[in-house]
Formats: C-alpha cells, structure tokens, sequence
C-alpha cells in the first residue's frame, strides 16, 4: 500500500468505521513499515487527546447578559438618508448646465468642423499586392493629442 492509499482511508481507519478486514489489515501493516505514516498518526492522536481533555467553552454569564439585553432591545430605526431643503434648486441648476453644455457643443462643433474641412489634407490610401493589406492614414495633427491616426484594415 502507498502513503496516498493510506490517507485516503485514514479518517475511517481513525474512526473505526472500516468493515473490510483485508483493507484494514493492509492499514495496519502500512503503519506498522511507514515512517512517515506512523508520525502523521502519533501526531493526530496527539492532538484528538489534547482536544478531548479540554473543558467545553462557553460564552461568559457577562457576555450572555450583554446578548440578552440586545435581543430585548427595539431594533434601530433604518437608516434615510437625508434629502436638503434646495434640491428642487440643485435639479434646477443641473437643468441650466445641461442646456449651457448643450449649446456650447452644438455652436462650437460645427465651427470647429467647417475649418477642419478646409484645413485637412486628402487622406493617403496604401494598398500592397503581396500582402493583403489596405491602410487609410489621416495625417492630421490635432491639436488636443499630438498623435498621428491610423486605421489600418488586414484582409485574407
């Protein structure tokens, strides 16, 4: 028998619940030749002993007073959150910034994409015969990035 074999039946070799004589006596002869076996079993018996002489635990007479005043005690009010007397003012405010953000971009954005019409350089189309391979490249710096933008396409 193995070291594995055995720990694989040792919990019920331990706690006798083994009926199979021949399996039990291949146990027995393994602990008896292994080592290793033989000290994994001293220690657990070991520590079962030590388990069993001790006293039970329990919970102080003080800490079953605290507890019993708890269970007696109403349960706390659910927390609500608190609602500001100015949030009808808050949601108003929200609205004009909105309505603000909204017209900045819609005026801003066709001024901006006007001149970048008239500003922008055709766009160089790169296409390879050997390797299946088309890239577009738009050389425009923008001036918020500093970057260059690609978009490369690769078809089989």
């Amino acid at each position: 028998m193995h070291c594995t074999d055995f720990l694989e039946h040792y919990s019920e070799y331990r706690d006798g619940l083994i009926e199979d004589q021949g399996l039990l006596q291949q146990l027995r002869r393994h602990l008896l030749v292994c080592p290793q076996c033989m000290r994994y079993d001293a220690r657990l018996a070991r520590g079962v002993t030590v388990l069993r002489s001790l006293s039970d635990v329990g919970p102080s007479a003080s800490f079953r007073r605290r507890l019993a005043a708890r269970l007696a005690a109403p349960p706390p009010e659910p927390f609500r959150p608190a609602v500001p007397a100015t949030a009808g003012l808050m949601a108003a405010l929200m609205l004009v910034v909105v309505a603000a953000l909204f017209l900045w971009v819609t005026t801003a954005d066709s001024s901006h994409t006007a001149a970048a019409e008239q500003a922008a350089p055709p766009a160089v189309v790169v296409v390879s015969p050997r390797v299946h391979y088309v890239g577009f490249a738009d050389f425009t710096v923008p001036a918020s990035h500093h970057t260059w933008q690609v978009q490369t396409a690769v078809f089989p």
